[in-house]
């Protein structure tokens, strides 16, 4: 209904959208340009932030960047997620029947990656909310880096959770892998100046070819969302919807409003 109401190709400020069409801005630009570092280089890095900051989008754009005959990227969910569990997860991604003991499954693994490393393809494990993992577990994925006496690695392991994952890392048990971290990043909002320019991207992107929200309604949803990306496009969709449903071609602060209570519940 938005889309047809607005003369866009799409519906806008999708969270499935095209690689292609995601629209980034300055600590996305910088996530994305570390996180290809870490990559190229085979290091590890631990993002953090807020729900809806972005942090997935990044790592989208990063798998998208990189040449998939030189990476394999192998994504983990931590739901559930133990010691155990990480590397049968894993061997079954690499489509490796796994073993019953652990040992068993941490050696298998590791020869696997090495094995894919020396024919010129690079394993990057992304292992996305982190933060939910406990503290023995979380501890003991260093494992999956620890190849030839700790003097070379053939992958690159990315740690990807929320704000309370930072201060996780500083716990006496975490110490090791802490240590190994090269890279460590923490998303923020957009700011203010910011927020206008990604609304009008993410409608162009849907396929807008005029401006749909007034200057003082995106101020608005700005100032409410504390420039919360997922925020940002969950006032300006439901915004969207209220002026479509009203037959309003402009969306204005009122719209913004109404949106605003009916997603807080306020």
């Amino acid at each position: 209904m938005i889309a047809q109401f607005f003369g866009l190709r799409r519906e806008p400020f999708e969270r499935d959208i095209p690689v292609d069409e995601l629209v980034q801005f300055r600590n996305h630009q910088e996530l994305t340009a570390r996180l290809t570092y870490a990559a190229e280089h085979r290091q590890i890095a631990l993002v953090t932030g807020d729900t809806g900051t972005g942090k997935t989008t990044a790592v989208r754009a990063v798998m998208k960047r990189l040449d998939e005959s030189e990476y394999r990227f192998l994504y983990i969910a931590s739901a559930g997620l133990t010691s155990k569990t990480l590397y049968r997860v894993l061997l079954e991604q690499l489509q490796i029947q796994p073993k019953f003991r652990l040992v068993d499954n941490q050696l298998l693994t590791h020869r696997v990656l090495e094995e894919m490393y020396s024919k010129g393809q690079q394993a990057v494990i992304v292992v996305d909310e982190a933060h939910e993992l406990d503290p023995a577990t979380l501890a003991d994925i260093r494992y999956l880096t620890n190849f030839r006496a700790d003097s070379f690695s053939p992958i690159s392991l990315w740690l990807v959770g929320q704000t309370e994952l930072r201060e996780r890392m500083k716990l006496r048990v975490l110490s090791a892998l802490s240590q190994r971290i090269q890279i460590r990043y923490h998303m923020t909002g957009l700011t203010e100046a910011e927020v206008p320019e990604y609304i009008a991207q993410q409608l162009t992107a849907a396929g807008a070819t005029r401006p749909i929200f007034s200057p003082d309604a995106m101020k608005w949803v700005a100032k409410m969302t504390q420039g919360n990306p997922r925020m940002v496009g969950v006032v300006c969709k439901s915004a969207m919807l209220d002026a479509a449903l009203r037959k309003d071609e402009v969306v204005d602060t009122s719209h913004v409003e109404r949106a605003w209570l009916e997603v807080t519940g306020g």
